[in-house]
């Protein structure tokens, strides 16, 4: 049985009350005020309006060009977490059917201080450790990205095109591409020490062909995930996700949608740096607890330059 962990902006407000005598000039008023907008401007940091440690660490780096990076590895149960197999938890969003390592490395240029975007690929490492074991670079893709804060709201789009290339999902699923779209709300609520939100996903695999053997695999999917963070300091924070809200289409029937299983992640955050963010995790299915209807998983963010 699983034991649950129990479950800003910070805005920097700068008065300033000035005397000045009735002698002083227009221009030398005109010529401060001017010198001060400027300031503002020059000073304007996303990182004011972007304080959650996970979101600054997932949007990559402040740099007008650098490399941003993620790396994951989707393990077995907690019964076997280094097996070669990795549970299916539901039967809608298309998953990884074995333990693997993966990571998207991308090239990430700023726009301005709230768009950029990343051209990049992945790089994956199946059944490490196993018999079978390979290398491969896989499923290339460009993404689009903004974000921004609004009181104590943060805000972050992202849209993306993914050309599948993985063996196991083109030659065993047909898998062509996939166009997404996510969308994360944050609420910070700094009197209580807690953040909470939800992502909203739209996400649309394209297949090479149709087969009877694939026919049930994943067309469209729809979710609405809420989350609620806690931070107990400045490197480690807890999370949890709730999957409740999630509906997918198959291809045989992708005018119908389907109420995918009610799941669960729970992890612990850990900031090592602006740039680097580490998140392991366990998720469960609510419907069927036990050890081994499982995934554990580990996330690193890491952004250079």
């Amino acid at each position: 049985m699983l034991r649950l962990l129990g479950i800003s902006v910070v805005l920097v407000v700068s008065c300033f009350a000035l005397a000045k005598a009735e002698s002083e000039s227009n221009a030398e008023l005109g010529e401060y005020v001017h010198k001060t907008a400027a300031s503002s401007v020059e000073s304007k940091d996303i990182d004011s309006e972007i304080t959650n440690s996970r979101l600054r660490a997932s949007t990559g780096s402040k740099s007008p060009l650098s490399v941003q990076t993620d790396f994951s590895f989707s393990g077995g149960s907690v019964y076997k977490p280094f097996g070669p197999t990795r549970p299916k938890l539901s039967p809608g969003p298309v998953f990884e059917r074995n333990t693997k390592i993966t990571g998207n490395v991308s090239a990430k240029y700023r726009l301005n201080e709230n768009n950029h975007i990343n051209v990049g690929t992945g790089l994956g490492v199946v059944t490490p450790g196993f018999s079978g074991q390979q290398w491969q670079l896989e499923n290339p893709y460009f993404s689009f990205s903004n974000l921004f804060g609004i009181g104590s709201a943060q805000h972050v789009f992202s849209t993306s095109i993914v050309r599948y290339s993985a063996k196991e999902l083109v030659d065993e699923m047909a898998l062509a591409y996939e166009v997404s779209f996510f969308y994360t709300y944050l609420l910070d609520l700094k009197e209580l020490g807690w953040q909470t939100g939800v992502v909203f996903l739209f996400a649309n695999e394209i297949y090479s062909d149709y087969r009877s053997e694939n026919s049930e695999e994943t067309h469209n999917t729809v979710g609405l995930y809420p989350f609620a963070e806690y931070e107990f300091n400045s490197v480690y924070s807890f999370r949890t996700v709730y999957r409740g809200a999630s509906f997918y289409s198959n291809r045989e029937n992708y005018n119908k949608y389907f109420w995918d299983e009610a799941t669960q992640s729970l992890g612990v955050g850990i900031t090592l740096t602006r740039d680097v963010y580490l998140y392991p995790n366990l998720q469960w299915v609510w419907r069927d607890i036990n050890w081994q209807k499982t995934n554990v998983s580990l996330i690193a963010n890491i952004n250079f330059f």
